[in-house]
């Protein structure tokens, strides 16, 4: 944690009666709820799910980071914001949201760009964790190297067709995202999307969300992380996937075909896959820390 959170106040006690009365959750679980910094990568669809859980369940402080405003085709998934927030941009939509959710929780939205420049002065190297939901694998990229860097655990998420995916990371004792996603940076991948416009909906969202939140929670617990990679699709009918299955690395393609998964351009098995992963010894972004 990164400081020692005051006692719950009366108020806190009775916002999470229900919680608290639920046997594997304390009073000193919520303490340390409390004292968590959370950054969160984004303020789109993913993010909305998880920042939404993030605030229902009493985070101390949340630091989220966006550059882009509220658009009208974005109402379909982001509910953090609404059609009175068109134009605005989604940190302050973000600030507005979370007041009335609950002001319980500190909320530091930014409005700025992330890239290579930027990340030292976007994020906090003593936050507890990063969350990750950038739509774009280059951008994920630097945060990843940033929280390899300061070894700051990262939980990437995303959603992709009817499909989601998340894995909490924390290099050195799990991979990286670089060994996982290999080929964010290829021309001929890229080029593949520069045009494309992608369909999504709440739903896998909403479960993303849920999977993400509930491995901080584990986390939070027991301080070990179970290095797992989920994916879940919602339907047995063919699922688009290839702006992830395209980005994987080899070293991801060879530990997911040990334990029976093919990735393909089409996905159509409906259910939870659970993967076990492993370092990739030549990864050029933790490869040689210890």
């Amino acid at each position: 944690m990164s400081q020692e959170p005051q006692p719950l106040s009366p108020d806190e006690k009775e916002r999470y009666l229900r919680q608290l009365a639920m046997a594997d959750w304390s009073e000193e679980d919520q303490l340390k709820l409390k004292g968590l910094h959370i950054t969160v990568m984004g303020i789109g669809g993913a993010a909305s799910s998880i920042i939404n859980n993030l605030l229902l369940l009493g985070v101390g402080r949340i630091e989220a980071i966006d550059q882009d405003t509220v658009e009208l085709s974005n109402l379909n998934r982001q509910f953090i914001h609404n059609v009175d927030r068109i134009g605005m941009s989604k940190a302050e939509s973000l600030k507005i949201y979370a007041q009335k959710l609950n002001p319980h929780v500190e909320v530091i939205a930014k409005e700025m760009r992330v890239d290579e420049g930027t990340i030292e002065k976007a994020v906090d190297p003593k936050t507890d964790l990063i969350i990750d939901t950038f739509d774009k694998w280059a951008f994920r990229s630097i945060v990843n190297r940033f929280a390899v860097g300061h070894r700051i655990p990262y939980l990437m998420a995303g959603v992709v067709s009817n499909c989601f995916y998340t894995a909490l990371l924390h290099s050195p004792r799990t991979p990286c995202l670089n060994c996982l996603i290999g080929r964010f940076q290829s021309p001929s991948v890229l080029g593949t999307f520069q045009s494309a416009t992608f369909g999504i909906n709440i739903l896998p969202i909403a479960a993303m969300g849920a999977f993400s939140v509930a491995e901080l929670i584990k986390y939070l617990k027991t301080r070990e992380v179970t290095n797992q990679f989920y994916f879940g699709s919602l339907y047995a009918t063919k699922q688009d996937i290839r702006f992830f299955s395209l980005f994987l690395s080899k070293h991801f393609r060879k530990i997911s075909e040990e334990q029976g998964i093919q990735w393909g351009p089409v996905w159509d098995q409906e259910g939870i896959i659970r993967l076990k992963l492993s370092r990739d010894p030549s990864c050029r972004v933790c490869g040689r820390i210890s």
